[in-house]
C-alpha cells in the first residue's frame, strides 16, 4: 500500500493530464475508481496521458509493468510503487 501523500500526487498528476488530453473532462471529476475509457479517451489517449504522467513524475517504467493495470487504482499504485522506490 502507498502512503497517501504519493498517491495523492499520483492521482493529481494523473487527473491533470486527463483534463489536458481530454478537455472536456474536468480533471476534479477524475476518479481512482475509473478506468480511463469511462472519460471518452481511446488507446492513443491513453497512452499520451501514461507517457505525460510518467514525463511529470520523472519515472521510467517499462512497458510490461503496465500489462495488468485495468483501471486508474492499478495505474495510481503501480506509479506510486515506482516513485516510492527512488
Amino acid at each position: 500500500m502507498s502512503n497517501p501523500e504519493a498517491l495523492n500526487l499520483v492521482l493529481r498528476t494523473i487527473a491533470a493530464n486527463v483534463g489536458e488530453i481530454m478537455p472536456d473532462v474536468d480533471p476534479s471529476a477524475v476518479s481512482i475508481d475509473a478506468r480511463l475509457s469511462d472519460y471518452g479517451c481511446n488507446s492513443i489517449d491513453r497512452a499520451d496521458i501514461v507517457w505525460k504522467t510518467l514525463e511529470d513524475l520523472q519515472l521510467d517504467i517499462p512497458i510490461v509493468e503496465f500489462s495488468g493495470v485495468a483501471d486508474l487504482r492499478g495505474l495510481t499504485e503501480l506509479l506510486c510503487r515506482y516513485l516510492e522506490a527512488r
